[in-house]
Protein backbone atom coordinates (compact mmCIF):
# COMPACT_ATOMS: atom_id res chain seq x y z
CA UNK A 1 0.00 0.00 0.00
CA UNK A 2 1.60 3.27 -1.11
CA UNK A 3 1.40 6.11 1.38
CA UNK A 4 0.06 9.43 0.16
CA UNK A 5 2.80 12.09 0.50
CA UNK A 6 0.15 14.71 1.20
CA UNK A 7 -0.90 12.67 4.23
CA UNK A 8 2.49 11.79 5.66
CA UNK A 9 3.93 15.32 5.42
CA UNK A 10 2.95 16.25 8.95
CA UNK A 11 5.29 19.15 9.66
CA UNK A 12 5.20 22.63 8.18
CA UNK A 13 8.02 24.24 6.23
CA UNK A 14 8.91 26.27 9.31
CA UNK A 15 10.02 23.05 11.06
CA UNK A 16 12.61 22.13 8.43
CA UNK A 17 15.47 23.37 10.55
CA UNK A 18 14.48 21.01 13.36
CA UNK A 19 15.97 18.05 11.48
CA UNK A 20 19.65 17.97 12.48
CA UNK A 21 20.86 15.14 10.26
CA UNK A 22 20.37 16.14 6.64
CA UNK A 23 19.54 19.81 7.01
CA UNK A 24 16.19 19.51 5.20
CA UNK A 25 12.89 18.09 6.33
CA UNK A 26 11.94 15.16 4.10
CA UNK A 27 8.41 14.01 3.46
CA UNK A 28 9.14 10.97 5.58
CA UNK A 29 11.78 10.38 8.25
CA UNK A 30 12.24 6.89 9.68
CA UNK A 31 14.55 6.03 12.58
CA UNK A 32 16.06 2.53 12.53
CA UNK A 33 17.04 0.73 15.73
CA UNK A 34 19.03 -2.50 15.45
CA UNK A 35 22.44 -4.08 15.86
CA UNK A 36 24.02 -1.79 13.29
CA UNK A 37 27.61 -0.59 13.03
CA UNK A 38 29.25 -3.69 14.52
CA UNK A 39 30.72 -5.40 11.42
CA UNK A 40 28.04 -8.09 11.43
CA UNK A 41 27.22 -8.93 7.81
CA UNK A 42 23.78 -10.30 8.68
CA UNK A 43 22.64 -7.18 10.51
CA UNK A 44 24.12 -4.86 7.89
CA UNK A 45 22.23 -6.86 5.26
CA UNK A 46 19.05 -6.30 7.26
CA UNK A 47 19.64 -2.55 7.24
CA UNK A 48 20.16 -2.54 3.48
CA UNK A 49 17.09 -4.69 2.90
CA UNK A 50 14.77 -2.63 5.10
CA UNK A 51 15.77 0.67 3.51
CA UNK A 52 15.65 -0.61 -0.07
CA UNK A 53 12.22 -2.22 0.45
CA UNK A 54 10.77 0.98 1.84
CA UNK A 55 12.32 3.16 -0.86
CA UNK A 56 10.78 0.98 -3.56
CA UNK A 57 7.41 2.14 -2.21
CA UNK A 58 8.36 5.63 -0.97
CA UNK A 59 11.39 6.85 -2.97
CA UNK A 60 11.52 10.05 -0.93
CA UNK A 61 11.84 8.29 2.42
CA UNK A 62 14.86 9.25 4.51
CA UNK A 63 16.43 7.33 7.35
CA UNK A 64 18.51 7.90 10.45
CA UNK A 65 20.29 4.87 11.89
CA UNK A 66 21.05 4.36 15.57
CA UNK A 67 24.51 2.87 15.17
CA UNK A 68 27.33 1.50 17.26
CA UNK A 69 29.72 3.25 14.87
CA UNK A 70 27.96 6.11 13.04
CA UNK A 71 30.85 6.86 10.68
CA UNK A 72 31.07 3.22 9.62
CA UNK A 73 27.32 3.16 8.93
CA UNK A 74 27.54 6.39 6.92
CA UNK A 75 30.41 4.99 4.83
CA UNK A 76 28.87 1.57 4.25
CA UNK A 77 25.25 2.53 3.62
CA UNK A 78 25.41 6.25 2.74
CA UNK A 79 22.85 6.86 5.48
CA UNK A 80 22.83 9.45 8.27
CA UNK A 81 23.60 7.84 11.62
CA UNK A 82 23.93 8.84 15.27
CA UNK A 83 25.55 7.21 18.27
CA UNK A 84 23.01 4.75 19.61
CA UNK A 85 24.40 5.14 23.14
CA UNK A 86 23.99 8.93 23.21
CA UNK A 87 20.64 9.71 24.88
CA UNK A 88 20.62 13.29 23.60
CA UNK A 89 21.30 12.31 19.99
CA UNK A 90 18.69 9.53 20.10
CA UNK A 91 16.13 11.89 21.65
CA UNK A 92 16.86 14.56 19.04
CA UNK A 93 16.24 12.28 16.05
CA UNK A 94 13.20 10.59 17.58
CA UNK A 95 11.56 13.98 18.20
CA UNK A 96 11.51 14.68 14.45
CA UNK A 97 10.77 11.11 13.32
CA UNK A 98 7.59 9.89 11.66
CA UNK A 99 8.21 6.25 12.56
CA UNK A 100 10.55 4.03 14.59
CA UNK A 101 11.46 0.69 13.05
CA UNK A 102 12.81 -1.69 15.68
CA UNK A 103 14.56 -4.51 13.89
CA UNK A 104 15.02 -6.74 12.12
CA UNK A 105 17.20 -9.37 13.65
CA UNK A 106 17.12 -10.95 17.11
CA UNK A 107 16.97 -7.84 19.27
CA UNK A 108 14.53 -9.09 21.89
CA UNK A 109 16.43 -11.85 23.65
CA UNK A 110 18.48 -12.03 26.82
CA UNK A 111 20.69 -15.03 26.14
CA UNK A 112 23.63 -12.85 25.07
CA UNK A 113 23.44 -10.80 28.28
CA UNK A 114 21.08 -8.90 30.59
CA UNK A 115 21.50 -5.46 28.96
CA UNK A 116 20.57 -6.13 25.34
CA UNK A 117 16.79 -6.40 25.61
CA UNK A 118 16.41 -3.48 28.06
CA UNK A 119 18.43 -1.27 25.68
CA UNK A 120 16.26 -2.00 22.63
CA UNK A 121 13.07 -1.70 24.68
CA UNK A 122 14.28 1.67 26.03
CA UNK A 123 14.42 3.01 22.47
CA UNK A 124 10.87 1.76 21.89
CA UNK A 125 9.72 3.29 25.19
CA UNK A 126 11.23 6.68 24.33
CA UNK A 127 9.54 6.70 20.93
CA UNK A 128 6.18 5.87 22.50
CA UNK A 129 6.60 8.56 25.16
CA UNK A 130 7.20 11.01 22.31
CA UNK A 131 4.02 9.83 20.62
CA UNK A 132 5.71 8.12 17.65
CA UNK A 133 4.37 5.00 15.92
CA UNK A 134 6.57 1.92 16.37
CA UNK A 135 6.80 -1.36 14.47
CA UNK A 136 8.74 -4.46 15.46
CA UNK A 137 10.00 -5.23 11.95
CA UNK A 138 10.50 -8.88 10.95
CA UNK A 139 12.00 -9.72 14.31
CA UNK A 140 13.00 -13.06 15.71
CA UNK A 141 12.07 -13.02 19.41
CA UNK A 142 13.73 -15.03 22.16
CA UNK A 143 15.03 -16.76 24.09
CA UNK A 144 13.79 -14.56 26.96
CA UNK A 145 14.55 -16.08 30.36
CA UNK A 146 14.88 -13.26 32.89
CA UNK A 147 11.80 -12.08 34.77
CA UNK A 148 12.57 -8.40 34.19
CA UNK A 149 13.04 -9.02 30.47
CA UNK A 150 9.65 -10.73 30.28
CA UNK A 151 8.03 -7.80 32.10
CA UNK A 152 9.58 -5.23 29.74
CA UNK A 153 8.59 -7.27 26.70
CA UNK A 154 4.99 -7.62 27.84
CA UNK A 155 4.57 -4.00 28.97
CA UNK A 156 6.09 -2.22 25.99
CA UNK A 157 5.32 -4.90 23.41
CA UNK A 158 1.64 -4.25 24.00
CA UNK A 159 2.10 -0.53 23.33
CA UNK A 160 3.55 -0.69 19.80
CA UNK A 161 1.31 -0.31 16.76
CA UNK A 162 2.33 -3.37 14.75
CA UNK A 163 4.52 -6.46 14.97
CA UNK A 164 5.91 -8.50 12.08
CA UNK A 165 7.96 -11.60 12.84
CA UNK A 166 10.23 -13.88 10.84
CA UNK A 167 9.01 -17.19 12.29
CA UNK A 168 6.10 -18.84 14.07
CA UNK A 169 8.18 -19.61 17.16
CA UNK A 170 8.54 -15.89 17.83
CA UNK A 171 4.78 -15.37 17.62
CA UNK A 172 4.17 -18.26 20.03
CA UNK A 173 6.68 -16.82 22.50
CA UNK A 174 5.08 -13.36 22.40
CA UNK A 175 1.69 -14.92 23.07
CA UNK A 176 3.14 -16.81 26.04
CA UNK A 177 4.57 -13.56 27.39
CA UNK A 178 1.19 -11.84 27.05
CA UNK A 179 1.98 -9.58 24.09
CA UNK A 180 -1.46 -9.79 22.50
CA UNK A 181 -2.66 -6.24 21.74
CA UNK A 182 -0.82 -5.22 18.53
CA UNK A 183 -1.71 -6.82 15.20
CA UNK A 184 0.95 -9.50 14.67
CA UNK A 185 1.98 -11.14 11.40
CA UNK A 186 4.57 -13.77 10.48
CA UNK A 187 6.38 -12.58 7.35
CA UNK A 188 10.02 -13.40 6.58
CA UNK A 189 13.53 -12.07 7.03
CA UNK A 190 14.00 -8.85 4.96
CA UNK A 191 17.32 -10.16 3.58
CA UNK A 192 15.35 -12.38 1.19
CA UNK A 193 14.59 -9.21 -0.79
CA UNK A 194 18.26 -8.37 -1.47
CA UNK A 195 19.94 -8.81 -4.85
CA UNK A 196 23.66 -8.13 -5.39
CA UNK A 197 24.64 -5.89 -8.30
CA UNK A 198 27.08 -6.62 -11.13
CA UNK A 199 29.72 -4.72 -9.18
CA UNK A 200 29.37 -7.14 -6.25
CA UNK A 201 29.75 -10.15 -8.53
CA UNK A 202 32.85 -8.60 -10.15
CA UNK A 203 34.38 -8.01 -6.72
CA UNK A 204 33.82 -11.62 -5.64
CA UNK A 205 35.13 -12.99 -8.93
CA UNK A 206 38.36 -11.08 -8.32
CA UNK A 207 38.44 -12.46 -4.78
CA UNK A 208 38.17 -16.04 -6.03
CA UNK A 209 41.06 -15.43 -8.40
CA UNK A 210 43.10 -13.89 -5.60
CA UNK A 211 42.73 -17.08 -3.52
CA UNK A 212 43.05 -19.36 -6.58
CA UNK A 213 39.58 -20.77 -5.96
CA UNK A 214 37.47 -22.31 -8.71
CA UNK A 215 33.67 -22.74 -8.49
CA UNK A 216 32.46 -26.31 -8.51
CA UNK A 217 33.53 -27.92 -5.24
CA UNK A 218 33.78 -24.94 -2.90
CA UNK A 219 32.37 -25.54 0.55
CA UNK A 220 31.76 -22.47 2.74
CA UNK A 221 31.81 -22.60 6.52
CA UNK A 222 30.64 -19.89 8.92
CA UNK A 223 31.50 -20.29 12.61
CA UNK A 224 31.27 -17.95 15.56
CA UNK A 225 32.64 -17.98 19.10
CA UNK A 226 30.16 -19.70 21.38
CA UNK A 227 30.68 -21.78 24.55
CA UNK A 228 28.91 -24.83 23.13
CA UNK A 229 31.21 -24.84 20.09
CA UNK A 230 34.25 -25.45 22.28
CA UNK A 231 33.22 -29.09 22.65
CA UNK A 232 32.53 -29.39 18.91
CA UNK A 233 35.75 -27.98 17.48
CA UNK A 234 37.58 -31.30 17.19
CA UNK A 235 34.61 -33.08 15.60
CA UNK A 236 34.02 -30.12 13.29
CA UNK A 237 37.65 -30.16 12.14
CA UNK A 238 37.49 -33.94 11.49
CA UNK A 239 34.20 -33.50 9.63
CA UNK A 240 35.64 -30.78 7.38
CA UNK A 241 38.75 -32.91 6.78
CA UNK A 242 36.54 -35.76 5.58
CA UNK A 243 34.87 -33.45 3.05
CA UNK A 244 38.22 -31.99 1.97
CA UNK A 245 39.52 -35.50 1.26
CA UNK A 246 36.65 -35.90 -1.20
CA UNK A 247 37.95 -32.95 -3.17
CA UNK A 248 36.00 -30.09 -1.59
CA UNK A 249 37.87 -26.85 -0.90
CA UNK A 250 36.90 -25.65 2.58
CA UNK A 251 36.60 -21.85 2.83
CA UNK A 252 35.86 -20.10 6.11
CA UNK A 253 33.69 -16.99 5.70
CA UNK A 254 33.73 -14.68 8.77
CA UNK A 255 30.26 -13.13 8.95
CA UNK A 256 31.17 -10.92 11.92
CA UNK A 257 34.71 -10.03 10.98
CA UNK A 258 36.24 -9.22 14.36
CA UNK A 259 34.55 -12.11 16.21
CA UNK A 260 34.48 -14.87 13.62
CA UNK A 261 37.91 -14.57 12.05
CA UNK A 262 39.85 -15.80 15.14
CA UNK A 263 37.41 -18.71 15.58
CA UNK A 264 37.76 -19.58 11.89
CA UNK A 265 41.55 -19.62 12.12
CA UNK A 266 41.41 -21.78 15.24
CA UNK A 267 39.27 -24.50 13.64
CA UNK A 268 41.24 -24.32 10.38
CA UNK A 269 44.44 -24.89 12.38
CA UNK A 270 42.93 -28.06 13.87
CA UNK A 271 42.31 -29.54 10.41
CA UNK A 272 44.77 -31.89 8.71
CA UNK A 273 43.71 -30.80 5.22
CA UNK A 274 44.23 -27.32 3.81
CA UNK A 275 41.50 -24.75 4.44
CA UNK A 276 41.26 -21.08 3.55
CA UNK A 277 40.07 -18.28 5.83
CA UNK A 278 38.95 -15.19 3.95
CA UNK A 279 40.86 -12.21 5.34
CA UNK A 280 38.74 -9.54 3.64
CA UNK A 281 35.95 -7.79 5.55
CA UNK A 282 33.31 -8.27 2.86
CA UNK A 283 30.04 -6.39 2.70
CA UNK A 284 26.84 -8.38 3.06
CA UNK A 285 25.99 -8.03 -0.65
CA UNK A 286 29.49 -9.17 -1.59
CA UNK A 287 29.02 -12.24 0.62
CA UNK A 288 25.70 -13.06 -1.05
CA UNK A 289 27.34 -12.75 -4.47
CA UNK A 290 30.28 -14.88 -3.31
CA UNK A 291 28.04 -17.72 -2.16
CA UNK A 292 26.67 -18.27 -5.67
CA UNK A 293 30.01 -20.00 -6.38
CA UNK A 294 29.70 -22.54 -3.56
CA UNK A 295 28.41 -26.10 -3.61
CA UNK A 296 27.16 -25.80 -0.04
CA UNK A 297 27.27 -23.48 2.97
CA UNK A 298 27.60 -24.86 6.49
CA UNK A 299 26.88 -22.19 9.06
CA UNK A 300 26.36 -21.22 12.66
CA UNK A 301 25.42 -17.65 11.76
CA UNK A 302 21.75 -17.48 10.75
CA UNK A 303 22.38 -15.08 7.90
CA UNK A 304 25.04 -17.32 6.38
CA UNK A 305 22.18 -19.77 5.83
CA UNK A 306 19.81 -17.06 4.63
CA UNK A 307 22.43 -15.68 2.22
CA UNK A 308 22.82 -19.18 0.76
CA UNK A 309 19.07 -19.70 0.52
CA UNK A 310 18.54 -16.45 -1.39
CA UNK A 311 20.85 -17.79 -4.12
CA UNK A 312 19.42 -21.32 -4.08
CA UNK A 313 22.60 -22.78 -2.59
CA UNK A 314 22.21 -25.90 -0.38
CA UNK A 315 23.05 -25.32 3.27
CA UNK A 316 23.38 -27.09 6.62
CA UNK A 317 23.17 -25.41 10.01
CA UNK A 318 25.01 -25.84 13.29
CA UNK A 319 22.57 -24.88 16.01
CA UNK A 320 23.54 -22.62 18.90
CA UNK A 321 20.20 -20.81 19.17
CA UNK A 322 16.51 -21.66 18.56
CA UNK A 323 16.46 -19.23 15.60
CA UNK A 324 18.76 -21.62 13.69
CA UNK A 325 16.45 -24.55 14.40
CA UNK A 326 13.38 -22.55 13.33
CA UNK A 327 14.97 -21.53 10.04
CA UNK A 328 16.21 -25.04 9.23
CA UNK A 329 12.79 -26.48 10.05
CA UNK A 330 11.19 -24.13 7.52
CA UNK A 331 13.30 -25.87 4.86
CA UNK A 332 12.66 -29.36 6.22
CA UNK A 333 16.15 -29.68 7.71
CA UNK A 334 17.60 -30.74 11.04
CA UNK A 335 20.68 -29.08 12.61
CA UNK A 336 24.03 -30.83 12.41
CA UNK A 337 24.90 -32.48 15.70
CA UNK A 338 26.62 -35.46 17.23
CA UNK A 339 29.94 -36.92 16.14
CA UNK A 340 31.82 -35.87 13.04
CA UNK A 341 30.74 -39.11 11.37
CA UNK A 342 27.08 -38.26 11.91
CA UNK A 343 27.60 -34.73 10.58
CA UNK A 344 29.39 -36.16 7.57
CA UNK A 345 26.49 -38.52 6.86
CA UNK A 346 23.94 -35.69 7.08
CA UNK A 347 25.89 -33.40 4.73
CA UNK A 348 26.70 -36.20 2.29
CA UNK A 349 22.99 -36.90 1.86
CA UNK A 350 22.32 -33.23 1.19
CA UNK A 351 25.13 -33.04 -1.36
CA UNK A 352 23.75 -36.07 -3.17
CA UNK A 353 20.18 -34.69 -3.28
CA UNK A 354 19.85 -33.51 -6.89
CA UNK A 355 16.51 -31.81 -6.20
CA UNK A 356 17.73 -29.86 -3.16
CA UNK A 357 18.78 -26.73 -5.06
CA UNK A 358 15.43 -26.40 -6.82
CA UNK A 359 13.56 -26.96 -3.55
CA UNK A 360 15.57 -24.22 -1.87
CA UNK A 361 14.94 -21.78 -4.69
CA UNK A 362 11.21 -22.44 -4.58
CA UNK A 363 11.03 -21.94 -0.82
CA UNK A 364 13.25 -18.85 -0.98
CA UNK A 365 10.91 -17.25 -3.53
CA UNK A 366 8.01 -17.80 -1.15
CA UNK A 367 10.01 -16.18 1.66
CA UNK A 368 10.90 -13.27 -0.60
CA UNK A 369 7.22 -12.59 -1.29
CA UNK A 370 6.45 -12.67 2.43
CA UNK A 371 9.46 -10.45 3.23
CA UNK A 372 8.12 -7.83 0.81
CA UNK A 373 5.02 -7.50 3.01
CA UNK A 374 6.98 -5.82 5.81
CA UNK A 375 7.59 -2.43 4.17
CA UNK A 376 3.99 -1.56 3.16
CA UNK A 377 2.76 -2.58 6.61
CA UNK A 378 5.35 -0.30 8.23
CA UNK A 379 4.38 2.63 6.00
CA UNK A 380 0.70 2.10 6.75
CA UNK A 381 1.38 3.31 10.31
CA UNK A 382 2.21 6.82 9.17
CA UNK A 383 -0.86 9.05 9.33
Amino acid sequence: MRSDPSVIHKKSVSSVSEKPITGERSLLLIVLSGYYGFDNAGDEALLSAICSSIRRIEPGAEFVVLSGCPQKTKNLHQLPAVNRMSPMQVLKVLRTADLLISGGGSLFQDITGPRSLPYYISIVALAKILGKPVIFYAQGVGPIQRRFSKFLMRWWGNKVELITLRDNSSRELLQELGVVRPPTYVTADPVFTLDPSGEHYERTEALLQQYHLKPGKLLGISVRPWPALENMRTDLAHFLDALAKEGYQVVFIPMNYSQDQPESHLIASMMQEQAIVLEENLSSLEMIALMTNFKMIIGMRLHSLIFAATRGIPFAGISYDPKIDAFLESFGLQPLNGSYKKMYEQVSLLLQDENRQEQIRHQAEAFRARAEENAPMALSLIK
